[in-house]
């Protein structure tokens, strides 16, 4: 690991744990890791930190003591969290059937652009108030490490329930209302890989293991993230990791059979303003730990090529802001300030092949795509129904990461 440089080998510590787990864990001596609020059902309810408020009246700033005499939903989500916009519906039914009553809905968001949000609430509306916590202080306060998540606060300012939003129903804000005891199992919290039970975060880890169940892990196979150094992915082939690790589309990797069968979770830290470690750390935890052997090579490769149609504009929507897209395996598209390699990226696990993107266009768009689900190829008429964009079968010269040999380790 000569790019780390001799200080840094001299400190990094291997681990191999009961399950397959290399880990680079380096911390301060004395550091200690900032405890997560546990919001316990029956106590008071923890301030709120909300820096701006979106459908709420000009005198409301979003403070317990304003909200005094009512009771409050208060939904933890985010645009790019497709459970919370899935559960959109549900709570706006919700939110109408007790317009009437003395409850506030009120859904946090730790994102920062309002304009962003705002444009969101244009094609997914939310009934209720919408709060930005834009330092993560609410969050951190109720404890909430997964979303969507709902807290019910009675009248008194108590926690009454921890809940999916999907549990809530209109008898559960009935026994809310009426001071009756609410029978809601809390939702587990997900843990972080890597993070035991009051030790220091670690500067530098890499940690993949056989993929936990999602009971255990509190996250869906495929469900990932990346910010603030960590890279974060559940319940995925090697193929995936090394798709990551080295850039190749997982369809341009030959490897052995159960390179695409078996599951792992992978865990990726790397210290601050250093994430350009991060995939020579993967790239060198999975080649030792599989014993890889692997070379690139360029091979003639069946791709598609998705270009404008000829004599047609293509039917997108300028944006002005940069955003986010959500998308689901049931053939439903939407876009916001997404540039076309999202599409790409869409169109591309859709069909499991390659998508060269030769459109030309390099702006970023506002549109919805929908598809049959059921049927992959339906996406290539509602590209060209609903876009105006075509996709063309191609041969090409593409580079393919070939696995020479591959060794699938056993656990202790």
């Amino acid at each position: 690991m000569r790019w780390i440089g001799e200080r840094m080998r001299l400190q990094r510590i291997m681990i191999f744990s009961l399950v397959l787990h290399f880990a680079l864990a380096i911390s301060p001596a004395g550091t200690q890791t900032k405890k997560q609020t546990q919001v316990k059902i029956g106590s008071p309810a923890p301030s709120l930190a909300v820096a701006h408020l979106l459908q709420a009246p000009s005198e409301f700033h979003g403070t317990w003591d304003e909200l005094h005499g009512r009771a409050v939903l208060l939904e933890f989500w985010a645009t790019w969290c497709g459970g919370c916009v899935d559960s959109i519906a549900h709570l706006n039914e919700l939110a109408d059937k007790f317009s009437s009553q003395p409850i506030q809905f009120i859904s946090i968001t730790d994102e920062t652009d309002v304009n962003f949000v705002s444009r969101f609430l244009n094609f997914h509306p939310i009934r209720g108030w919408v709060g930005f916590d834009s330092e993560e202080r609410t969050f951190r306060n109720f404890g909430i490490e997964g979303r969507p998540r709902t807290v019910l606060i009675d009248q008194n300012g108590m926690v009454r329930a921890i809940a999916n939003p999907d549990d809530i129903t209109t008898r559960t804000i009935d026994s809310l209302l009426s001071g009756k005891g609410i029978d809601l199992q809390a939702p587990a919290s997900p843990t972080l890989l890597g993070l035991e039970s009051e030790a220091p975060s670690p500067l530098l880890q890499v940690l993949i293991r056989p993929a936990a169940p999602v009971a255990v892990s509190g996250f869906s196979p495929g469900a990932g993230f990346m910010q603030n150094g960590r890279f974060e992915i559940y319940g995925v082939s090697l193929c995936h990791i090394l798709a990551d690790a080295y850039h190749v589309p997982e369809n341009r990797i030959d490897a052995p059979a159960w390179c695409e069968t078996a599951r792992y979770d992978v865990s990726v830290i790397t210290p601050q303003n250093q994430e350009n470690l991060r995939w020579p750390l993967l790239k060198e935890s999975i080649e030792a730990g599989f014993q890889l052997k692997l070379h690139k090579e360029f091979k003639d490769t069946a791709v598609y090529v998705l270009k404008k149609i000829d004599g047609r504009s293509p039917i997108l929507k300028e944006a002005s802001a940069k955003g986010t897209g959500h998308s689901n395996p049931n053939g439903d598209l939407e876009a916001f300030g997404s540039p076309m390699s999202r599409l790409t990226q869409v169109v591309q696990e859709v069909l499991s092949k390659d998508v060269l993107d030769e459109t030309g266009l390099t702006g970023i768009y506002d549109y919805h795509l929908k598809w049959d689900g059921k049927q992959s190829m339906s996406i290539v008429s509602a590209l060209r129904e609903q876009l105006g964009l075509e996709l063309v079968e191609q041969q090409r010269q593409e580079e393919h990461l070939v696995v020479d040999s591959a060794q699938e380790p056993k656990t202790w």
